[in-house]
Formats: C-alpha cells, sequence, structure tokens
C-alpha cells in the first residue's frame, strides 16, 4: 500500500510554487533490508552507516585503481578527515543532505577517474549520481555536469590514444558500446520507480512537476555570496575542521525587507576572490606540472577537481536562497567536492615527490596517517545540524512515542499537525507509532500526502482526528477533542497544575487592577523587543485573560515591563517563569476527537 516510489517531500517546494518530492526512492530501498531485518531505528542507523562504509570503501577502490597503493592510502585518508569533520552523529543521520556526503565524495573521485578514460567506470558514477539526485535535488546540476566532465575527459585521452595508435580504436569503440549498454540499463533500473509514478501516479507526475516548476521571486545566492562560500568551504573555514559544518556556511535568516542575507564569520568578497584565485593558480600550476611529467591520472584529477569547484559556484549562482534565509543543508555537497580538490593537490605532489630519494617513506607515512584519522572518528560526537539541532527534543519524541503507541483503534484516523512551528520534530514520530500500532492513519495537508502517499490523503469519511499541540496549548484539551492520549513536558504534573491555577489567579489580578507598563516596559515597547507594536499590546491588554493565555503577561513578566498587582508578585512571578519553560518546543500533546 505504501511502497515508495519517491523521495521525501522537499523543502524545495515552499519557492517552487508547489509540492515537489525528491526524484527518487533509492535510499528508501538501500534501507529496506537493514530496516526489515534490524528494525526501524536499528535497522536505519545500521543502514545509514553501511552506506556510508561502502562510499568509503569505494573512495579507496578507486584511488587504487588510478594511483596504486598510494592513491588508495591517500583517498582513504581524505574520506576518513571527510568523515571526522562530520562526526559520528552525521555518519549516522538519515538526513537526506547528510546521508550523501560521502557518497558524492565517491561521485567526484568516479568523475576524475572516468577523466583518464577509464570509460568502464561510468555505470558506477550512473549508479552513484543516481544515488544522489533522487534523494536530494540540490544534486540535480552538479550530478549531470559531474558526468559531462568525466565522459568528455575520457573522450579527450581516448582521441589522443586513437592519434597515436588507431589500431586500439574498434577495441575501444566495441568496450564503449557495451559499457554505454549497460549504462543505458543501469539508469532504467535505477529510474524505473520514478518513471512509474510519473506515468501512473495521481494527478501531475513528479518528474513533470519538478520540470515544469517556475519558482518563486525568492532571490538567489548569486555569484558575490557564492565565491564567499565556496573560498570559505575550500580554505578559510575548511573542510577538514569540524567548526567548518556548523561555522563556514552559517545559518542565517533574512535582512529586514527579504531581499538578501548578510552571513556573518564568512570570508569577505576581497579575501574570498583571493583564495578563489590562489586556488586557480594552484591548480592550474600542478596540471601544467603533472602534464609535462606526463602524469596523466594526477593532471586529470586537478582538472576534474577545479572543474568540480566552478560547477560548485555556477550552482551556486543560481541557487535559490530559500524561505528560511541562508541553511547550509542546501551545499553539503561542497564538502566532498572541497575535500577532492583538496586530495588532487595532495596526489600530484605525492606522485612527483615519489620520484625522489625519500619518496618510498610516504606511502607508509600516508598509511599512518590514515589509521589516526581512522581512530579519531571513533568517539562520539553530534554536530549540532540539521536533525540533531533539536537535541532537547530527542527525549521528548521517545515520550510521545511510547505514549502513542498505546493508543488502539479499528477505523481510520486523520493526524492534524497543524498546531506545531514548521519543520517540527514530532508529527512524523505520532505517524510513525500509529503505523506501528497498526493504526490506519490519513492525513489533510498536501505536502504531508506528499511526504505519505497518495493513500494516505484523507477523504473526509474518517471517523476520528488525532491532533498535536506544544506549548500552552497543550495543556488545555481544545474544542472538539475528546481526551488527550499523550503528553510530555519538562515541567512535573503538579508543575503543570500550577501553572494553569497560576493564570486564572494573573488574569483575575489584571482585570481588578488593569494592565499597566513600568517605565523599563514603555521603553522596550517603543523600541520593538516584543515583537509588536505599543497600539497592538495596549489592544491585547484590553481583555487580560488573553493577555495572559497568550503568553504576552509572561513574557512582560519576565523582562521587567509589567506593574504587578500588590499581593500578587510571587504568583505572577512564579507563574511567569513556569510559562516561560512551557512556551519551547518540548511541552507537546496529542488529543484524539471526533472528525
Amino acid at each position: 500500500r505504501d511502497f515508495p516510489f519517491l523521495g521525501t517531500w522537499s523543502s524545495a517546494s515552499l519557492t517552487a510554487g508547489k509540492d515537489l518530492n525528491h526524484p527518487g526512492p533509492l535510499l528508501f530501498d538501500l534501507l529496506a533490508i537493514p530496516v526489515r531485518v534490524l528494525g526501524g531505528t536499528t535497522g536505519v542507523v545500521v543502514g545509514i552507516g553501511l552506506i556510508n562504509a561502502a562510499a568509503t570503501i569505494g573512495v579507496a577502490v578507486v584511488g587504487y585503481r588510478m594511483a596504486g597503493r598510494t592513491g588508495s592510502v591517500l583517498a582513504t585518508l581524505t574520506a576518513a578527515t571527510l568523515a571526522h569533520s562530520m562526526g559520528s552523529g552525521m555518519l549516522t543521520d538519515p538526513w537526506n543532505p547528510h546521508v550523501l556526503v560521502l557518497p558524492c565524495l565517491l561521485l567526484c573521485m568516479l568523475t576524475w577517474a572516468i577523466s583518464t578514460g577509464s570509460f568502464t567506470l561510468l555505470p558506477w558514477l550512473l549508479a552513484v549520481g543516481s544515488l544522489c539526485v533522487q534523494t536530494h535535488l540540490g544534486y540535480a546540476y552538479l550530478v549531470p555536469a559531474a558526468c559531462v566532465v568525466g565522459v568528455a575527459g575520457a573522450a579527450i585521452v581516448h582521441r589522443r590514444r586513437w592519434r597515436a595508435d588507431g589500431s586500439c580504436r574498434p577495441i575501444d569503440l566495441a568496450a564503449m558500446r557495451r559499457t554505454a549498454a549497460i549504462s543505458l540499463g543501469t539508469v532504467i533500473v535505477l529510474w524505473a520507480q520514478p518513471l512509474v509514478e510519473q506515468v501512473t501516479g495521481a494527478g501531475q507526475g513528479n518528474l513533470a512537476r519538478i520540470a515544469t516548476s517556475t519558482g518563486t521571486d525568492e532571490p538567489v545566492v548569486g555569484a558575490t555570496l557564492g565565491a564567499r562560500i565556496v573560498a570559505s568551504v575550500v580554505g578559510v573555514s575548511p573542510w577538514w575542521a569540524r567548526s567548518s559544518i556548523v561555522d563556514a556556511v552559517p545559518l542565517t535568516p533574512y535582512d529586514p525587507g527579504r531581499e538578501t542575507v548578510t552571513p556573518s564569520g564568512m570570508a569577505r568578497p576581497v579575501t574570498a576572490l583571493a583564495v578563489l584565485v590562489l586556488v586557480g593558480l594552484v591548480l592550474g600550476g600542478l596540471a601544467l606540472i603533472a602534464h609535462r611529467r606526463r602524469d596523466r591520472v594526477g593532471c586529470c584529477g586537478v582538472v576534474a577537481a577545479a572543474s568540480l569547484l566552478v560547477i560548485a559556484l555556477a550552482t551556486l549562482v543560481v541557487m535559490p536562497i530559500g524561505p528560511l534565509g541562508l541553511t547550509p543543508h542546501q551545499m553539503r555537497w561542497l564538502w566532498p567536492i572541497a575535500a577532492f580538490a583538496w586530495f588532487s593537490v595532495a596526489l600530484v605532489l605525492v606522485r612527483w615527490a615519489a620520484s625522489r630519494e625519500w619518496g618510498p617513506a610516504l606511502t607508509p607515512a600516508l598509511a599512518a596517517a590514515a589509521v589516526v584519522m581512522v581512530a579519531c572518528n571513533l568517539p562520539g560526537y553530534n554536530q549540532l545540524v540539521g536533525p540533531d539541532t533539536f537535541q532537547d527534543a530527542i527525549p521528548v519524541a521517545r515520550r510521545l512515542a511510547d505514549q502513542v503507541e498505546d493508543y488502539r483503534s479499528d477505523e481510520p484516523v486523520v493526524v492534524d499537525a497543524s498546531g506545531l512551528v514548521i519543520f517540527e520534530p514530532y508529527s512524523a514520530v505520532v505517524m510513525a507509532s500509529l503505523q506501528r500500532g497498526g493504526v490506519d492513519f490519513r492525513v489533510e495537508e498536501p505536502g504531508l500526502v506528499r511526504q505519505v502517499g497518495d493513500n494516505r490523503a484523507a477523504t473526509g469519511t474518517e471517523p476520528h482526528r488525532i491532533v498535536l499541540r506544544q506549548g500552552r496549548d497543550a495543556l488545555s484539551v481544545p474544542d472538539g477533542m475528546e481526551s488527550r492520549i499523550a503528553l510530555t513536558s519538562p515541567l512535573t504534573a503538579a508543575e503543570l497544575d500550577e501553572v494553569v491555577a497560576g493564570e486564572q489567579a494573573m488574569a483575575d489580578a489584571l482585570a481588578a487592577s488593569g494592565v499597566q507598563f513600568t517605565p523599563s516596559g514603555d521603553e522596550q515597547i517603543d523600541a520593538g523587543s516584543f515583537g509588536l507594536d505599543r497600539a497592538q499590546i495596549e489592544e491585547a491588554a484590553l481583555d487580560p485573560y488573553q493577555f495572559v493565555a497568550g503568553g504576552l503577561a509572561a513574557t512582560m513578566v519576565g523582562s521587567g515591563a509589567l506593574v504587578l498587582p500588590e499581593g500578587s508578585e510571587d504568583v505572577f512571578t512564579r507563574t511567569s517563569e513556569l510559562r516561560r519553560r512551557i512556551d519551547t518546543t518540548t511541552t507537546v500533546a496529542v488529543f484524539v476527537g471526533p472528525n
């Protein structure tokens, strides 16, 4: 019933003008066996770990095929260093931008290998590229361009070979035809599911949605900011540092007016230009050196690296900033590209040094460094990016899951998460718990329908509704609901009761005395500290009960902006402190009632 023909719903929908999914389900296909054997949570973690392990092994194998033991060791060192910068948390994180970091490094390695003339690796490049594109739309430009770079390089190499020795041309062409046939078959098999959905799915197919999405008037990253981002990851806040995952491209909301973003801590435009010019000179110089030494492997490596960096910059130039501002997950592919660029530089230098009298010692030294870096990956480390940003939400989600799994219904229920903030971490947990409990759940929101499938779209005939609420709204049963089936909060049950009683006392006291502001409060209101202008605050204060229930009273008590009615100081202070603890994403409730 819920067989996945597509990837997850994409946040690109917010700027595309229509709901889109990532193109395909290859990630789900790879996780299917571990999840079936080990269960949902363990199976996903093990499956993601196996994907990253396979990508690392692939990087080492390609390195060996192209440059022997030295190339394999250097490639392993590069992959281990990139993995260390990610941290162990990202290495088992199923969030699609994080899953693809090491596979993208393998993509870069395969692009390089094919550009040296190893055309037989094209099916592998297409397979890895298909995984990347299907799992995240951010690779839609990068992967086809990388394939062009690889094939163009192979064409140049073979043309020169045929000029030097025409007798090998028939054999090469026969091998190319076989490889092309295998490549075509690979693409057809790996893209069969999205193609089936395109032809048989209800309404406009996903591939057509992607192709015809015109987007909105959201601003794009542009050349200047794009250059700063590339320079930051390549060298200013370099890819090998763990801090670069968070700091190289800081999460930056829009400036007032929503026309641009101004990220702090990144390289200035002049510095970025200098870094990129230096990188270009280094890559160009090493390509010339390798060419003069007749080092085709090294020369193709730095040319491929330069090409991929140009592709990365071009992708950033046209990339929409997005509704949330500048978010690094959109361009996480830049880290493996930067890692490959440094690998290509090191490879040319190492191959040049191998001809010196001390050259034989390089491979053992690199192997030792790789072993040390692999060992450095063993301790646990979580980057506070993506889903791991919600560290406080993890125990909350687990407690919700335990409670929701006890709910049973023989009839369909509609899940309504409209009472939660955007990109909240709880609705998926609730739906998964319902599924484990055998409850047939449905959804109404179009984006969620795209996420869980058309077969779970609500029809309006479902007899029951499950509603999620967070913050203060989680403490009261909403209108139309019958009961609460799950609740989790940092407050104890006694403290929750204290909040309800205290807010009633606050509202009664303010109704009797009137809402008054301190001199400091007047200054804060005039400064816009509460996100409302004076007229809006004064209008809210006309209804003391709503003034308290909405949370504005607690906020103003905490900042010293509200005159506390005589004799009620302790109640106001205590209740407001508890209320501020509730007004977070860690107080969540699930209610059930008739639809």
